[in-house]
């Protein structure tokens, strides 16, 4: 899937270009002669016409053509040259004030970064946005949100990658840039992919032949149209093989390899001719396997197409091994390994360690201890990046946030000061008449809160009802619904006693200080909800659990205990299935929290020969399953439940506690 994404996720300029290097009546600095010269050639060009574009007297048209060159600087893999050349754009677009121009150089910068330095990419990308949010232009906020998330794809954090692109569709509500939301969809379906929901992946797909069908600019240009469908058919087959079902998948793709486009474009011909081949190979059908495999690695090689060429030696060197010609499979891992390193293409080098291990079994243990170095390394910096974009996420926000309170206490200083001037000029009728105005605005803001309240639950119903992260939802609208409206209620009470000084409004305060107390008390429970690293899963699952149980009793007077069978081994169970338990007990934990009033809560897990056994008793208050009906955590439960395939039962009554057990099924 990745392959082929970033083949749809690549464009194509056209250019023109003038042999003088006087560049006042030209519309592009570019042309056919161009796109025929070395690439060394090109980048000697290149480098020729900034001298004489920094002497261009109109900004508009020097933009344009740094532009062009920045472009091309990055498509020659030049990407020393294409930083500098859109960072000379980013200066002289903040002289002129251009800030359409600024936001889309920053992100040109971050392209630069894309593939050795992702910290970087994404600051730029989120400066990008920072811009396109402030000036409210929707398309490129989106085309910002587009870039983050497809950096985020890259790194394998496909869900914090799937909310971005959820983000990016949302701004796109109205556009009728049709590819560019085909491209959105064939992000999220790519994302839906990686995280195993295949049913999500496939609708996704199906969005982005949508808007394909919708795009009249490929009306005129069959074979474009054409190769984008056939990616997306291809996207369908990648599916078919994660679900096994390969014979469908060469249904389609043979007849693909028929077709004019695919014969006439060599990349995607020698793609479809490697998946064909190993579509083949896993249903038995070696011979025919064999030839595609021949001819697509052939391709691959004559046309330069190294991350192609890598993907299939891999494969090839698997199909040796299944026929237990160990000696030739070695021979193509041994080819792989160097060049997985120097593409940097992490999941390719793990596969090819752990072929090794099979095929090499003189130094098998060798292999076997390599794979395991470089897989804490990919984790490690994975979480390192991870948290790098945390970062940058959080500063950003707070220097938001700190210029917010600086422009609401100027505004509260100026509104004081004037305020101060009308009590001391006017009488008190005046003063009374001030009293019911500001009491009529109160009421006013009061119904354009509610207004732009209803107006955003609109908004996001859309990304609401497709985003599968069901306890970022839940969390949000506590925050959105519960808190901030209690701030916001208990601030407008406080401004309202200001003015007065008496012993009953000092004691009123007093009350609604409490009230910001349990807030706060509130705010921090769901930070506890929200801080959890899911890249440890297949490392260290039972220190998530131990943190979850930690951080449970940090937050009331209630005692947690965890008891953890020493012979479970959590690598045997998946990630989705460990993801949605981690999520499950946190709703169990935040309900003891909150209702339960218990003095001990314990959770104990077991394994028995078909299931992983978990209960969580609490000896609270109870309630009456009769009369009470499941709250959204409950039924966040219960979603989680039927996606892991497990069982639940809750048994309860008033007075005596609750026990909930649950019991997933082996992964044996």
């Amino acid at each position: 899937m990745k392959k082929i994404l970033y083949l749809i996720l690549a464009t194509i300029l056209i250019f023109s270009c003038k042999e003088k290097k006087s560049f006042s009546n030209t519309k592009s600095i570019l042309n056919a002669k161009f796109n025929i010269l070395s690439d060394s050639k090109k980048i000697q060009y290149l480098d020729s016409v900034i001298s004489p574009l920094e002497k261009i007297d109109n900004d508009s048209l020097k933009l344009k053509f740094l532009f062009e060159v920045a472009a091309e600087y990055y498509y020659l893999n030049n990407n020393k040259s294409s930083f500098k050349v859109s960072n000379q754009i980013y200066v002289l677009s903040k002289k002129i004030n251009d800030s359409i121009s600024m936001g889309r150089a920053l992100y040109y910068m971050g392209d630069c970064y894309e593939k050795y330095q992702k910290d970087s990419a994404y600051f730029y990308y989120k400066e990008s946005e920072k811009i396109f949010r402030a000036i409210k232009d929707n398309e490129k906020l989106a085309k910002a949100l587009f870039n983050k998330a497809h950096l985020l794809f890259t790194e394998g954090n496909y869900v914090e990658s799937e909310v971005e692109v959820i983000k990016a569709l949302n701004k796109l509500q109205s556009s009728k840039k049709y590819i560019f939301l085909y491209e959105c969809y064939y992000l999220q379906a790519a994302n839906h992919t990686e995280l195993g929901e295949y049913d999500q992946a496939i609708k996704y797909l199906n969005l982005a032949l949508d808007n394909l069908k919708k795009d009249n600019s490929l009306k005129d240009t069959i074979a474009k149209y054409e190769e984008y469908n056939i990616l997306v058919t291809i996207a369908f087959c990648n599916i078919y093989d994660k679900k096994g079902d390969f014979n469908r998948s060469i249904f389609e793709l043979e007849k693909l390899v028929k077709s004019d486009v695919v014969v006439n474009h060599p990349k995607l011909h020698s793609t479809v001719l490697g998946n064909l081949a190993f579509d083949y190979m896993k249903i038995g059908k070696f011979e025919i396997a064999k030839r595609k495999y021949i001819e697509s690695i052939a391709m691959s090689k004559h046309f330069n197409d190294s991350q192609g060429y890598l993907y299939k030696i891999i494969n090839f060197g698997e199909y040796h091994l299944l026929q237990s010609d160990t000696m030739t499979a070695n021979k193509y891992f041994i080819e792989a390994l160097p060049l997985t390193k120097q593409l940097k293409s992490n999941n390719e080098l793990l596969k090819t360690l752990n072929f090794l291990s099979i095929s090499d079994k003189k130094n098998a243990a060798f292999y076997k201890n390599e794979y395991v170095k470089v897989f804490d390394s990919i984790v490690k910096q994975q979480r390192l990046n991870r948290e790098k974009f945390a970062r940058i996420e959080y500063e950003t926000s707070k220097v938001e946030d700190e210029n917010k309170i600086l422009s609401t206490n100027n505004l509260l200083l100026i509104l004081g000061l004037a305020l101060s001037i009308v009590v001391f000029l006017t009488a008190i009728i005046i003063k009374e008449q001030i009293a019911r105005k500001k009491e009529l605005l109160l009421i006013k803001q009061k119904e354009q809160a509610n207004d732009e309240l209803l107006s955003l639950i609109k908004e996001f119903q859309f990304a609401l009802i497709h985003a599968k992260e069901e306890e970022q939802n839940r969390i949000s609208k506590e925050l959105h619904d519960g808190i901030v409206n209690q701030i916001y209620a208990i601030r407008m009470v406080l401004d309202t006693l200001n003015d007065e000084d008496d012993e009953i409004t000092k004691e009123k305060r007093i009350v609604y200080i409490k009230e910001l107390h349990k807030v706060e008390s509130e705010i921090r429970s769901l930070s506890h909800e929200l801080y959890s690293d899911f890249s440890i899963y297949d490392s260290n699952y039972l220190f998530l659990i131990h943190s979850l149980v930690k951080s449970n009793n940090d937050l009331n007077e209630t005692v947690f205990t965890v008891s953890i069978s020493d012979s479970i081994d959590w690598k045997k169970y998946s990630s989705i299935v460990k993801i949605n338990l981690y999520r499950i007990l946190q709703e169990l934990f935040l309900n003891v929290n909150k209702y339960a009033q218990a003095t001990v809560c314990n959770l104990v897990i077991v394994e028995t020969t078909d299931f992983l056994l978990i209960t969580v008793e609490d000896d609270g208050i109870g309630f009456d399953k009769n009369h009470t009906t499941d709250g959204i955590g409950l039924k966040n439960i219960n979603e989680r439940i039927k996606t892991i395939d497990a069982q639940i039962s809750i048994e309860t009554a008033v007075g005596k506690g609750v026990r909930v057990s649950i019991k997933i099924k082996r992964d044996l």
